[in-house]
């Protein structure tokens, strides 16, 4: 029964990640692939409360109330609206009088030409790049805490394999003391012993020290989130389980990808705004005809006067030059486009192409640090027991420790590039508002 609720509470977690990830329904294997990675990540709530409390995403917050403030100007326009006040005095030299004159007007730039409509697909088009950019420094600020993770990872996977080694070192420096002191082995042997023991010792200082800095380096960063003490259950070699899969279509999951990059949107938004800011140049070729009311007392009141005002400039040639750079520009980020969504591409299928082939390479030094380290632990019991010499034990001791080494950090390698790629789709971790 403790069985089936746990695996409840498990489904139940994964259910509600998927659900926040993405509304649309993923496919069985990746849901599935989700499933297994989920053991090796954070919290979803603490990465969330942790990013949006950090100062990357203030920033990004206040970038995208500027942006749309931005956008707010270029839908109202910047037409103003001006006062004009004159006041004159009038010296009639016949009559001898002094008559004082005033005039009063107000007038404003108007929008012709359809750049009204023009100016408001432009602050949408702003508007949605705010957003897009604020996502993105959202999604980049998860990559970077990621990174960070499996970082520390890292440093813990190797502070215990050197715990380990140290720990085997330090029960054949303790055998071969015995030994001496009976006679069984040479002074050369023990303090072949000594010697690995102490390079053990030194190794594992340095492992403490590096998991020390990871840790702190992830702490600082991200203010209140807990660190693991201890590696996922899985993630021993001698675990049946193996790694997560990654089954779907490479071109099925590019499309995904390039659908839902948050830098291509940025620059597919930014090629449409300047497009339309080409045609507002276009359109700006006439230029804006500015209206206005006055009114008037003249002779001291004695007659008034009242009316319309309308002026309007001749264009000028920067008017063409300033449209045709603006046309250009609006070609260059849609080529830039083009070749972003080649490379961003070619990046997808490295990552892609990469995971299958670590993951194969995971398995095989899964399956070398085993049969080694079986090999290390006969060693020990067949030298225990008076056969083969220290020398072999300790290379063979050694060359387990490495092999060892060498698949946890592949495993991990395997992990974070499985997450990345969740990451980048989108499907774990998206927190886009």
């Amino acid at each position: 029964m403790k069985h089936l609720v746990s695996a409840f509470l498990f489904a139940c977690v994964v259910m509600l990640s998927l659900g926040h990830a993405n509304a649309q329904k993923l496919s069985d294997a990746a849901v599935a692939s989700i499933t297994a990675l989920l053991p090796y990540l954070p919290g979803e709530a603490a990465v969330k409360d942790s990013l949006l409390s950090s100062p990357l995403m203030q920033a990004a917050r206040s970038k995208k109330d500027a942006g749309t403030a931005r956008a707010k100007v270029i839908d109202s326009g910047a037409a103003e609206f001006t006062l004009r006040s004159t006041s004159q005095h009038r010296r009639d030299v016949a009559a001898g009088t002094r008559l004082r004159e005033s005039i009063v007007s107000i007038e404003r730039p108007v929008r012709f030409w359809g750049k009204r409509s023009i100016d408001a697909d432009l602050a949408t088009q702003t508007q949605a790049f705010a957003d897009i950019e604020y996502a993105d420094a959202m999604h980049e600020g998860a990559r970077e805490l990621m990174r960070f993770w499996f970082a520390y990872l890292r440093a813990l996977a190797d502070q215990k394999n050197a715990v380990t080694t140290f720990d085997l070192a330090a029960k054949m420096q303790h055998l071969t003391q015995v030994q001496l002191k009976h006679g069984e082995i040479s002074q050369l042997d023990s303090e072949l012993a000594n010697a690995e023991f102490e390079r053990n010792a030194a190794a594992r200082a340095l492992a403490d020290a590096q998991l020390a800095s990871s840790a702190s380096a992830f702490t600082r960063r991200y203010i209140g989130m807990a660190l693991p003490t201890q590696l996922p259950k899985g993630f021993s070699i001698d675990a049946s389980g193996s790694l997560p899969t990654l089954n779907e279509p490479m071109a099925v999951m590019r499309q995904e990808f390039l659908i839902k990059n948050h830098e291509l949107n940025m620059m597919r938004v930014d090629a449409q705004r300047l497009r339309l800011a080409a045609d507002r140049a276009l359109r700006d070729r006439l230029p804006d005809p500015t209206l206005g009311v006055f009114s008037g007392r003249e002779r001291a009141g004695a007659e008034t006067i009242s009316g319309v005002m309308f002026s309007m400039p001749f264009p000028g040639a920067s008017r063409f030059h300033h449209a045709t750079a603006l046309v250009a520009d609006a070609q260059v980020a849609s080529d830039k486009v083009q070749l972003a969504e080649q490379q961003l591409g070619a990046m997808f299928d490295s990552m892609w192409i990469q995971f299958q082939h670590k993951r194969k390479a995971a398995d095989s030094l899964k399956s070398a640090a085993q049969r080694q380290s079986l090999a290390a632990e006969k060693s020990v019991k067949a030298y225990t027991l008076g056969e083969g010499s220290l020398s072999d034990v300790l290379w063979i001791a050694r060359m387990a420790s490495d092999n060892l080494n060498a698949a946890e950090r592949m495993q991990l390698e395997v992990v974070e590039l499985l997450a990345l790629i969740h990451l980048d789709l989108h499907q774990i971790w998206d927190f886009d508002e």
